[in-house]
């Protein structure tokens, strides 16, 4: 576990050292996500298991576009519930899990309001993969759906100093509905670190 973190940081480090030389931004993440609409129908409790990786580059003084890729894990344990698949029931403890891959191309627009302190506003537009799988007993169902997405996202950019920083935001992901699941969503808040130049 030691080793894996040694890693970690000499790899964030890295990529904080190019984010700064290209006058960008790479940020991590951890995620908060609570479950909206169909989401919540299938698992109705918030989940603190998320992480989110960005990077942006500014194309002039307000306007950053990138990429965001993260994680985020639904767990919900059902009591006395009756799964059904074709012709056959099972009745029992479920254990149902929807694990959610958001893979985003973003655009923020970064307000300049000082040096420390710099509210935002975003759009990301990609896909998100829902992984979901139900446990009964020793019986396992699980699916993955890929759906068309987006993302808006408002936040405040805090810079104590020039290298560094810290953010916080609050992100709305909206998914459509595919051929075999119905529209997800969720409200994501992120806290993170952020590498700039």
């Amino acid at each position: 576990m030691k080793k894996q973190l040694i890693v970690f940081a000499i790899i964030c480090m890295t990529l904080a050292g190019t984010a700064q030389a290209q006058q960008s931004i790479f940020s991590l993440n951890y995620a908060i996500s609570v479950p909206l609409g169909n989401t919540s129908n299938y698992i109705d409790q918030t989940s603190g298991r998320g992480f989110i990786l960005e990077y942006q580059k500014f194309i002039n003084k307000n306007w950053a576009i990138g990429g965001e890729f993260g994680h985020a894990t639904f767990y919900k344990r059902e009591e006395n519930k009756v799964y059904t698949e074709g012709s056959a029931s099972l009745s029992g403890i479920q254990y149902r899990y929807q694990y959610e891959w958001p893979i985003f191309l973003t655009a923020n627009y970064y307000v300049l309001t000082g040096d420390k302190i710099r509210p935002y506003f975003g759009l990301g537009v990609g896909t998100i993969a829902h992984d979901r799988r139900i446990d009964m007993g020793i019986f396992t169902d699980q699916n993955t759906h890929w759906q068309f997405a987006i993302r808006p996202e408002v936040g405040l950019l805090y810079k104590p100093t020039y290298n560094t920083g810290f953010k916080l935001g609050v992100k709305y992901y909206n998914s459509f509905e595919s051929s075999d699941l119905a529209g997800q969503s969720n409200l994501g808040i992120n806290v993170g670190i952020v590498f700039m130049n």
